[in-house]
């Protein structure tokens, strides 16, 4: 395709590295991986970058979790947030206007103390806040479901599109090599080693494979011979006709299950899931996933009522039963390397690629990645994470 930063042409015939898939997470490795030296990277996509979910979701950027896995993690990627635009050079139109998780029952208000303190314990920037904090900060809110929150003051949310363009363009300024309408269709392997790809333009060698295939990736593991507890599953989002700003925040609404912001255009975007997982890899939305938004939105904001819809949109990921990401290498395999798994995926990419291209150069495991390595799925080892607006696998329909 013709676009900055992607290459007219094949792709040669081998590289030191093959990452699969143009998302966030292959244009965020590839470029720290090219930052610490790496020469020869190859980023294939069959599509355009950002054209699966790191393009189709929900922009929104915190850390406070209520687990040690996920407040790690995502501390590390809100840091980075902070210094993208700067060292991307380009504006990737971050806004640090807080995120709000909001609770509307006494369990989930105790949850939320709870988490706090946590956060305090850890150094984590959040601030309990009452029924009464929560409207005043968000006086649009139907005080009916509004038993009081956590805030993240130096959370927010980031346009997507920017943030994969802003990552291309700087991966391509150290070399890296973007191809795009380039179909990877197998693996190559020597000796339970990966060795390579086979794709639409001819096959290519690799020292080492990234799996960042997003929805597909569950494929691209099966041609490696690794099965996990994995399944595929659409998310979807609405946006409506720019409105008078009534939400600053991103906003996260635990009884809902949705999530929420408001652009500088003033457009609401948000998304809500079902108690459900939706195993899928239509990116198509859907009629009933619709009504179940606009239901959800009109009754936590009373002023939606009536605003126009613009657009709606559906990505695919895939994800394991405890929703963590799944990130590292697989015994037995070597050569090879995923990075999937990732219903947060936008809002933790620029941490995890961080130190996953860290590991990868020196060799060393990261222990903030260690907890959600492949091995763990095998070896049943789920991450418990309470503050999470998606559903789990246990809930499959």
């Amino acid at each position: 395709m013709s676009a900055p930063g992607v290459r007219a042409g094949d792709p040669d015939a081998s590289y030191d590295v093959v990452v699969i898939g143009a998302g966030i997470q292959g244009l965020s490795t590839a470029y720290e991986l090219a930052k610490r030296g790496v020469k020869r990277i190859a980023v294939l996509d069959r599509a355009w970058p950002g054209g699966g979910a790191s393009g189709r979701n929900g922009e929104l950027i915190r850390s406070i979790f209520s687990s040690p896995e996920w407040v790690g993690l995502f501390d590390l990627s809100l840091t980075r947030w902070h210094q993208l635009s700067a060292e991307l050079e380009m504006n990737v139109l971050f806004s640090s206007s807080g995120y709000l998780v909001l609770a509307s029952t006494d369990e989930q208000w105790a949850n939320c103390e709870r988490d706090h303190a946590y956060h305090r314990s850890e150094g984590v920037d959040s601030d309990l806040l009452s029924q009464a904090d929560v409207l005043a900060l968000v006086p649009a809110l139907n005080p009916d479901v509004v038993r009081g929150g956590v805030v993240q003051p130096s959370g927010g949310f980031a346009h997507h599109d920017a943030v994969n363009w802003a990552y291309l363009k700087a991966g391509v300024r150290r070399g890296v090599e973007v191809y795009c309408d380039v179909t990877v269709t197998g693996l190559t392997t020597a000796a339970g080693r990966v060795t390579g790809v086979q794709t639409s333009r001819g096959p290519i060698a690799a020292g080492l494979v990234l799996n960042a295939a997003g929805g597909n990736a569950l494929d691209v593991n099966a041609w490696a011979g690794i099965t996990l507890p994995m399944v595929t599953s659409r998310l979807e989002m609405l946006v409506t006709e720019p409105l008078a700003p009534f939400l600053r925040q991103g906003l996260a609404a635990l009884a809902l299950l949705g999530y929420c912001h408001q652009t500088a255009r003033g457009e609401f975007v948000g998304g809500t899931e079902r108690h459900h997982v939706d195993e899928s890899r239509s990116q198509n939305s859907t009629w009933d996933l619709l009504a179940d938004m606009a239901t959800k939105w009109v009754t936590l904001f009373p002023l939606l009522s009536g605003a126009r819809l613009l657009r709606n949109w559906a990505g695919t990921v895939t994800q394991a039963a405890d929703l963590a990401p799944v990130i590292g290498s697989v015994p037995d395999v070597e050569g090879y390397v995923m990075t999937c798994g990732w219903v947060y995926g936008f809002m933790g990419a620029p941490g995890a690629s961080t130190l996953l291209a860290e590991e990868i150069v020196t060799g060393t495991p990261s222990p903030v990645l260690a907890p959600f390595s492949p091995r763990r799925l095998t070896e049943g080892r789920m991450i418990a994470e309470s503050s999470l607006v998606v559903p789990t696998g246990e809930d499959h329909a």
